[in-house]
């Protein structure tokens, strides 16, 4: 036998070595790539952080860290506030991870606890796992969702008492509406499984947990930026805001509540607005509300004998019966022509 020819041996080997070098040189090249992607993410989150600061808002971040190679970006925060005037805000640890090739999608993961205040009211909350994602695009933000397990929210300072609400889970979605554009609208769909709202408890009865569930749609919600409530809430109501309730549901025990309408505050700072509302399992507890008066024991009759507007929700539970309009009308609180006595609505801020 001939001996293989040096040249053609040579050649054998190269394309036998190729799709190794051709695989080292896109590892290396992509390598070279993320680093300069992170080094880009890194320069945009300080120039974000300066340009909010700018605008008075503090964030600090502690223990910064960007990662994720090879694939992802993800950036780390040990712990992540904010600083605003007299608003000040803090959560635990807080990772947000996106894709190289989709960065305009982030899964955020949140840790506890939470805690918000303006020297007046203060909001704390904790859950066992919080998850969020974002969509957003080049014009800006697409819909914002969150899942909480497990959620424990506490209010003070906004009522007399503090205001206490847990569930087991909570789902909310956020997105600018596309056909209300003009007046600044957002959707905002959210629910909370098992809740326990002892306010509840005290006005309808029972000790059950509620299943909550709503699709709202806020107005004038462009705008906010992290100060203080009373003055977040002036702004909107000065331009105009409203929040109209697509649908409302709550479901405790024997007890349903459906409601639709749209809210506001008037001049006086107070909730006002009508709501359609709809319920079974309250026939008694009209009467209690409305001090066992006239007005409330017609109300009593009215839905005893009102038939029924539709389907029960689940099989075994009484379908709704339509009530007289809900208004919140100067600081009262009226089912129908009858105003409910010992009720007044006082001025949220």
């Amino acid at each position: 036998m001939g001996e293989i020819p040096a040249e053609n041996g040579r050649s054998s080997r190269f394309w036998l070595y190729m799709p190794f070098v051709l695989l080292l040189l896109i590892a290396v090249a992509w390598s070279i790539a993320w680093f300069v992607i992170r080094n880009r993410t890194s320069d945009s989150i300080d120039t974000w952080f300066g340009l909010e600061a700018k605008a008075g808002r503090q964030w600090t971040c502690q223990d910064r860290s960007v990662g994720g190679f090879p694939f992802r970006m993800e950036v780390t925060c040990g712990a992540l506030s904010l600083t605003h005037g007299a608003v000040k805000a803090s959560l635990g640890r807080v990772e947000a991870v996106a894709q190289v090739y989709q960065p305009r999608f982030v899964i955020t993961e949140v840790e506890g606890p939470f805690r918000w205040t303006d020297g007046t009211v203060t909001v704390e909350g904790r859950w066992d796992l919080l998850q969020t994602s974002v969509h957003a695009t080049k014009a800006g933000l697409q819909r914002l969702s969150a899942v909480a397990r497990n959620p424990s929210v506490t209010v003070t300072g906004l009522t007399p008492d503090p205001i206490a609400v847990t569930g087991s889970e909570m789902e909310a979605h956020l997105r600018p509406d596309p056909s209300r554009s003009q007046d600044k609208a957002y959707d905002l769909a959210f629910s909370v499984d098992k809740a326990r709202l002892p306010l509840l408890d005290n006005l309808i009865g029972g000790a059950e947990p509620t299943d909550l569930q709503a699709d709202l749609t806020v107005t004038q919600a462009e705008g906010f930026r992290g100060r203080p409530m009373a003055e977040e809430l002036e702004r909107w109501r000065s331009d105009g805001g409203r929040l109209t309730v697509e649908m409302l549901s709550l479901s405790k025990g024997a007890r349903r509540v459906e409601a639709k309408g749209e809210l506001g505050l008037d001049d006086q700072h107070r909730p006002s607005g009508l709501l359609n509302v709809s319920a079974a399992g309250l026939d008694g507890i009209l009467g209690a509300v409305m001090g066992n008066r006239t007005g409330g024991a017609l109300l009593g009759a009215l839905l005893g004998g009102a038939r029924p507007s539709g389907e029960a929700a689940k099989p075994g539970q009484p379908a709704l019966t339509p009530l007289p309009p809900l208004r919140l009308d100067n600081g009262f609180l009226a089912l129908g022509p009858f105003v409910i006595p010992s009720v007044k609505l006082p001025a949220i801020y």
